[in-house]
């Protein structure tokens, strides 16, 4: 593959699958340590917080404890998916130009 061609392709495309995925196959765990700058450094009200795991759990069917864990996951996937099938077409259709 050229390099005209890596140019061409959209980083917001593969990172919002890339992060589904990752949000699909991690295991949430109470006891692993958690990636939230807030918690990190002390400040116990986060609002992000849950927002991981409650999108694994709504990506697994499971949408009663995907909202207890953060009441807009089940938004936030619609969304992401709603976003990456629009990069999606706008891909296709700059590949379809050239």
């Amino acid at each position: 593959m050229t390099t005209a061609f890596w140019r061409k392709i959209n980083i917001e495309l593969l990172a919002w699958p890339l992060g589904l995925t990752l949000l699909y196959v991690m295991k949430p765990d109470e006891n692993a340590g958690s990636l939230c700058l807030f918690k990190n450094i002390g400040i116990p009200i986060c609002p992000g917080c849950g927002l991981g795991h409650g999108i694994h759990y709504f990506l697994h069917g499971q949408w009663t404890a995907s909202i207890q864990h953060h009441w807009l996951a089940p938004l936030v996937v619609v969304v992401l998916l709603y976003r990456i099938l629009q990069l999606a077409r706008y891909q296709y259709a700059d590949f379809k130009q050239s």
